[in-house]
């Protein structure tokens, strides 16, 4: 009782780290305490998770509820995957937190006997709702006994998830300079596309089993002893046994030894990399040293970095239909524009970026122009790069017809520059723009104007060329509102 008592302490700690390092609600005092009440209460914030888990498990399950009685079992293996990567994530993330937030500081005078053990329970209780992402497939399975034996599996691909979500804390967790960091912030960047496209992740992975679990099935029959092939062998008790404890050994000391090794990479910070300790100071336009500034902390903060994702999460799912659909020129342009006018979704959270250490930029000696040119660049920087890559593929596959596209690659820029242009007859001079019901409601307005208009002239005039001219208009209008803002 004493032990669930202060894993439910911890688990309100955790949350509360988070909330605070999300500045677009620690800033607003209403908002932090609202999101603290439900994230931060352990049975209502696993309640939810796992109602969530539940619903994209049915979703999941139907790849293996209409699959043929001889491979139900493939098809159950095929998805444990998914719980993997959940596992080995939410173990990652739970326990930087742990180690940046000093949460078991007060912890430390207490007579604990086992405090390795309390920090991996800890952790672990955020892993466990994954067990119902699976439970209605374990269920399809249609028999007693291969239901049990699926549940088994699942279970044990949490713990290799914990485990070795745990051994690269306690191998890698720490400040990492140079090259390690550049790493670790695109592992961070991949993390948060996983867990918020998970809706469609889950979705691709059951069309693409229903499609083809008749080509996959003999590759799952030969290595079989792999995983998660060997997970097939649900059907085959005594055989799915043997393996259940040729994975669960190895990885069961995997994690016993990480566990043991867990609080030492939370007491004692480690530093990895070599940083130069020969350089020059380098001079730049004051507008893009703040902005490479803003990204220097946006990395370094997950949740503020879901803040500035949020154009590709956001348009996740009708990427994935514009390109399954070929990117017709009217889809592709107007995806384009959306993702660009989108970019106004950072726009506050651009200016909490420095909530912080406010005072200190204030004391700089830079402009208001210099200032909100920055906040652009800032909000437009990760969905420029996002249409970017997508114009690069659909160049690749469709040649010179995406060329008309190419204008819209900049839309961030317009997006940017309206959210910016409309901050400045807010602000006299450098200081933080304060955001009300209001001016959500005109900011949407003003996403919504470019897109609409796009679409009716693209839709009335379809000519190639059109395209183009409304893309370079739009450029256009984009760099004289930057200009002159």
């Amino acid at each position: 009782m004493m032990l669930w008592e202060m894993i439910k302490v911890i688990y309100r700690e955790v949350h509360y780290r988070m909330l605070k390092e999300n500045v677009t609600v620690s800033s607003n005092k209403k908002k932090f305490e609202d999101s603290l009440k439900w994230q931060a209460n352990i049975k209502l914030g696993l309640g939810l998770q796992v109602l969530w888990m539940l619903i994209m498990g049915i979703l999941l399950g139907i790849s293996v509820a209409l699959a043929p009685k001889d491979v139900k079992g493939i098809a159950f293996a095929s998805l444990l995957p998914v719980p993997l990567i959940y596992s080995i994530y939410s173990t990652g993330l739970t326990a930087s937190y742990l180690q940046s937030g000093r949460v078991f500081e007060p912890l430390k005078p207490l007579p604990i006997k086992n405090l390795n053990l309390l920090v991996s329970l800890a952790i672990f209780i955020e892993v466990l709702p994954a067990l119902f992402l699976m439970l209605p497939s374990a269920f399809f399975l249609d028999d007693a006994i291969a239901t049990v034996m699926g549940i088994a599996w699942v279970f044990v691909t949490l713990i290799m998830g914990h485990a070795i979500g745990l051994f690269i804390q306690v191998k890698f967790g720490g400040v990492h300079v140079g090259r390690g960091s550049i790493i670790r912030n695109l592992a961070k960047v991949f993390g948060l596309l996983f867990m918020v496209g998970i809706y469609l992740i889950v979705q691709l992975l059951v069309r693409f089993i229903e499609e083809n679990i008749r080509m996959i099935a003999p590759l799952f029959r030969k290595y079989y002893i792999a995983f998660p092939m060997v997970a097939s062998t649900v059907y085959d008790p005594l055989k799915s046994f043997m393996m259940l404890l040729a994975y669960g050994v190895p990885f069961g000391l995997l994690y016993l030894y990480s566990m043991r090794k867990l609080w030492e990479s939370i007491e004692g910070v480690k530093v990895y990399g070599k940083a130069k300790t020969k350089y020059k100071l380098l001079t730049r336009m004051p507008s893009l040293a703040l902005f490479e500034k803003d990204y220097k902390i946006i990395f370094r903060k997950t949740q503020l970095l879901g803040s500035f994702l949020a154009p590709v999460t956001m348009t996740i799912w009708f990427i994935y239909m514009a390109f399954k659909s070929g990117f017709p020129l009217l889809q592709g342009a107007l995806l384009m524009l959306s993702i660009g006018m989108l970019s106004m979704v950072s726009l506050d959270a651009s200016f909490k970026v420095d909530m912080e250490a406010f005072e200190v930029l204030r004391s700089l000696p830079i402009t208001k122009r210099q200032y909100l040119k920055s906040k652009a660049l800032t909000m437009a920087f990760l969905p420029l790069v996002l249409e970017v890559m997508m114009l690069v593929v659909v160049l690749i596959f469709k040649g010179k017809e995406a060329f008309y596209l190419t204008p819209y690659v900049f839309s961030p820029l317009l997006g940017a520059a309206i959210g910016v242009g409309y901050t400045s007859m807010k602000i006299r001079e450098v200081e933080m723009p304060n955001f009300g019901v209001t001016d959500s409601l005109l900011l949407i307005l003003l996403m919504a104007v470019p897109i609409a208009l796009a679409g009716i002239i693209l839709f009335f005039a379809g000519s190639p060329y059109v395209y183009l001219g409304l893309g370079v208009v739009y450029i256009v209008v984009a760099l004289t509102v930057l200009w002159r803002v």
